[in-house]
């Protein structure tokens, strides 16, 4: 029997690079925007006439502001290669009770790049949160995936037993909060520098605490 084979639709290499590069102008445009106005009053109008291209499209490609919000959000937080809690290959050589303190000193200092980073755009999702049920719901998504990377942090890096696990990753979960770091640095003036000092200091205390608890 003869079969009819079907053909795979051609792809233009120039059209593909073309709608990436309008994709990313549209990101940086939301980013840019977001941050400067707020996400209230950032419409996705104004973001397609920035990218150069049309509301239309801002829709076909992210499907409503609330997404594009949370996609802005994704490339400054989680799509950077310096932001791997929950990666084995960056704790290799420093798992384990007696590495702790080294162990402590590298995520302080991955925290801190986070937040240095991010901070800004992260508020713009917490503060439109309220009002939109997707940035809410993500932002809930986002909080309890952190959780996820402190659990798994301490259980697997800093061998804490199981018995005081989980208050030890809601500790973790707390200490790292993105508003410790603007309460401190931006609304304190605290430097970034010496920030991840308190935080590591905070961690160790934390973690002989739940040592002298059991």
């Amino acid at each position: 029997m003869h079969q009819t084979v079907k053909k795979r639709p051609y792809v233009s290499p120039k059209r593909q690079a073309k709608a990436a590069e309008t994709r990313a102008r549209t990101l940086a445009a939301a980013s840019q925007m977001f941050l400067d106005a707020g996400y209230a009053r950032t419409s996705t109008a104004a973001i397609a006439k920035a990218a150069r291209t049309s509301e239309a499209n801002v829709f076909a490609m992210f499907g409503s502001k609330a997404e594009l919000l949370l996609q802005v959000v994704f490339e400054h937080v989680r799509n950077d290669p310096t932001f791997s809690m929950g990666d084995p290959a960056r704790w290799q050589g420093l798992i384990g009770k007696d590495r702790r303190a080294l162990a402590t000193a590298e995520l302080t200092a991955l925290v801190r790049r986070a937040h240095d980073r991010s901070w800004r755009i992260r508020t713009v999702a917490a503060a439109a949160a309220p009002d939109d049920d997707t940035v809410r719901e993500a932002v809930a998504r986002g909080a309890q995936r952190r959780h996820d990377d402190c659990l798994w942090f301490v259980l697997e890096v800093l061998a804490v037993p199981e018995d005081r696990l989980e208050e030890t990753a809601d500790a973790l979960w707390v200490l790292t909060n993105v508003e410790n770091y603007r309460l401190l640095v931006l609304d304190r003036g605290w430097a970034p520098e010496r920030y991840e000092q308190w935080l590591a200091a905070m961690i160790s205390a934390a973690l002989e605490d739940q040592e002298n608890a059991h």
